[in-house]
């Protein structure tokens, strides 16, 4: 395969198989130890953190699956898709709410990465697969959730 070509090769034990780059925005929820679960349960969540979510992905399709759904408790808004190969059908104007899934197969097709920091300890035994000091911070801002005093919500690019 030649080095400049759209596609890359990747595969696992027994199998090959060809990816096609595609570029897609990911939003996670995170503890002060990069923490996003613990014993199959997210760590917290927030209606403003929800909101947000609705806001930030306005311009595309915010696409979960139905574990994070029902969080919205039947308010989803009007762009979201819920499907459990969210991660695998994502595009480039797709933002992909991630809580209960590995990122590290995806890492090669993110480009942005939307973090809220919940700014505090919980317990975790799942955590952000992504080395942030690799990615460029372009924004950080500090809001009030309607679980948490604080809250961070940083933008990350390559």
């Amino acid at each position: 395969m030649r080095p400049d070509a759209d596609k890359e090769r990747s595969g696992g034990p027994g199998f090959d198989r060809i990816l096609c780059p595609r570029q897609m925005k990911a939003i996670v929820c995170v503890d002060n130890g990069g923490g996003m679960m613990f014993n199959r349960r997210r760590q917290s969540r927030d209606q403003e953190v929800r909101r947000r979510l609705g806001q930030i992905s306005s311009g595309g399709t915010l696409r979960m699956d139905a574990y994070s759904a029902r969080q919205f408790a039947g308010n989803l808004p009007d762009n979201a898709e819920v499907s459990e190969d969210f991660l695998d059908s994502a595009g480039p104007d797709d933002f992909c709410f991630v809580e209960d899934r590995d990122l590290t197969p995806h890492l090669g097709q993110i480009d942005e990465l939307i973090v809220f920091r919940w700014n505090r300890d919980y317990p975790r035994d799942q955590v952000l697969p992504v080395e942030l000091a690799d990615w460029q911070c372009i924004s950080s801002q500090d809001f009030a959730g309607s679980s948490h005093d604080k809250i961070t919500q940083e933008v990350y690019i390559r």
